[in-house]
């Protein structure tokens, strides 16, 4: 196995959502019971099906101005095109399943959605942006708990469901021999101190108590460790990236910042508060060396987490 240790430091920005229509799966839930828990998902910025740029970007472009990166590793053998991006496009299976115990009150939400996309990139030396397409087959899986709460504690809306646990994202190969490139640990440290350590993505993780908590303009440090079983020859066998939201000071947006790279204290500055995920995404280094062949392999996490402003915290 190849294992790295590559970590970033941030300073924590707000995150937007993007909210996305929802299947019909199985489950015991009524249909009111399943609207409300569904609309509180979409609302919570913890419970998208995507991250990130859609399509081929310059992400050299974006570290450059948004991060002032300095390099933390070697230089490496294979050399990251500047142009390259992922294309999912609409789902081909989303099922969602939203059970509800009515003894305990606690309502249990899976989501499991498979894409057939394309890898955009442009391995190509000259000055012209035309990049080929790889295929892209990945699954989305992601769960959360719900609490019915009484009837007093509804919310201004009357909803009385309340989410009180989520998982991170797992965005994975679909096909089994192709999950080749794994994360094993993502630790999130925020002012020097380790606010969650995860090993399992499948966890779910107390909204008030275990997600990462974080004012405007807190230190983030974000460390994860990869395996990679296929032996390529490659070095790296693998890149690694954080997407991240409100990263530029310039512009609002989804930003790709490679994790080789460290930036300074101050490389951006936090604008507003909001939930997210970071998203740590893990690419096998031979994806980037053909123009075709069907070698994209990759593993990604997507970590929740709440910023507040300043003058929010007790």
């Amino acid at each position: 196995m190849l294992s790295r240790d590559l970590a970033a430091v941030l300073l924590v920005g707000a995150i937007g959502l993007t909210a996305c229509s929802d299947s019909l799966g199985p489950g015991n839930a009524s249909d009111e019971d399943r609207e409300e828990i569904l609309t509180l998902l979409d609302e919570s910025g913890f419970f998208a099906d995507d991250y990130g740029l859609d399509g081929a970007n310059d992400g050299a472009a974006q570290a450059s101005e948004s991060m002032a990166l300095v390099a933390g590793a070697e230089a490496a053998e294979i050399v990251l095109p500047r142009i390259w991006g992922r294309r999912r496009g609409f789902p081909v299976r989303r099922v969602i399943t939203v059970d509800v115990d009515t003894e305990t009150g606690l309502a249990t939400v899976s989501k499991e959605i498979s894409f057939e996309g394309r890898f955009l990139l442009d391995i190509t030396d000259d000055e012209q942006v035309n990049p080929t397409e790889k295929p892209l087959e990945e699954t989305l899986v992601q769960y959360a708990l719900f609490r019915r709460m009484p009837v007093e504690q509804a919310d201004e809306k009357g909803r009385r469901w309340r989410l009180i646990d989520i998982s991170p994202a797992q965005w994975m190969m679909t096909e089994l021999e192709k999950r080749t490139v794994n994360i094993t640990t993502v630790q999130v440290w925020v002012n020097d101190e380790l606010q969650l350590e995860i090993t399992d993505p499948s966890e779910l993780l107390d909204v008030e108590g275990k997600i990462p908590h974080m004012v405007r303009g807190d230190n983030v440090l974000v460390r994860a460790w990869v395996e990679n079983s296929v032996d390529n020859g490659n070095e790296p066998a693998t890149f690694v990236f954080l997407h991240l939201f409100h990263a530029s000071l310039s512009v609002t947006g989804w930003w790709r910042i490679p994790m080789e790279l460290v930036s300074g204290e101050k490389a951006w500055v936090a604008r507003r508060a909001g939930r997210e995920r970071i998203a740590v995404d893990a690419i096998d280094a031979q994806t980037f060396t053909t123009e075709t062949e069907d070698d994209y392999r990759a593993s990604i996490w997507g970590v929740p987490y709440r910023v507040v402003a300043p003058e929010e915290t007790p």
